[in-house]
């Protein structure tokens, strides 16, 4: 709907444009790259778990909120329902992964491996659960809007979707997985990002 009201209202094109420039969505998606970094050298121990880096590690997701609504602006058709149902699905897709990404760093890290057991067997794992299947789902329809769309690069495109399904999996993979998924994600968001910088709407 909103799309096809901006189609319709070059003053609401112009208002997204003002409230969400796409510059500012690529230099925040590089800020998460920068975080799924810190977290994937934090799992791989090659720096220090601190309280740092356990706060900070929510803001990739949050951070990436901002960088697929930015991106969608300038990479997806605006009349694609197909388009604007993967944008948004990925969107609550990013957020309760964000509020997973709390749970994990800053309440499970504080708890024994019964305690956490016993939140996981409840409405906890549910909800945790969930979450994983929705980023999951958000993150693959968001990356075929963009290759059926045909403007944003391939390979990164590619590169974020199959990194998404690792993380989306984190306690069915192996570590070494997930640390190389993480990284993944990171390189395809700072290429995605970067192409952005120099990108106009479609």
């Amino acid at each position: 709907m909103n799309a096809m009201l901006t189609l319709a209202n070059p003053s609401l094109e112009k208002l997204s444009t003002t409230l969400l420039p796409a510059p500012l969505a690529a230099v925040t998606g590089l800020a998460a790259a920068a975080v799924l970094f810190v977290n994937a050298a934090k799992r791989a121990e090659l720096i220090p778990v601190s309280s740092a880096t356990q706060l900070a590690a929510p803001l990739a997701q949050a951070f990436a909120i901002i960088l697929v609504v930015g991106l969608g602006r300038v990479a997806l058709r605006r009349s694609s329902k197909f388009s604007s149902v993967a944008l948004a699905l990925n969107v609550v897709g990013l957020s309760a992964a964000t509020g997973a990404e709390w749970v994990i760093n800053l309440v499970f890290i504080r708890l024994d491996p019964f305690q956490i057991a016993a939140l996981r067997g409840g409405p906890l794992g549910t909800a945790l659960l969930a979450g994983s299947i929705v980023f999951l789902l958000g993150s693959i329809l968001y990356c075929l809007a963009l290759l059926r769309d045909g403007n944003a690069p391939r390979i990164p495109t590619i590169a974020y979707a199959i990194a998404t399904i690792p993380i989306a999996l984190r306690s069915l993979v192996p570590e070494l997985a997930l640390d190389a998924a993480l990284a993944l994600l990171g390189a395809s968001v700072i290429w995605l990002a970067l192409w952005m910088l120099k990108s106009r709407p479609a």
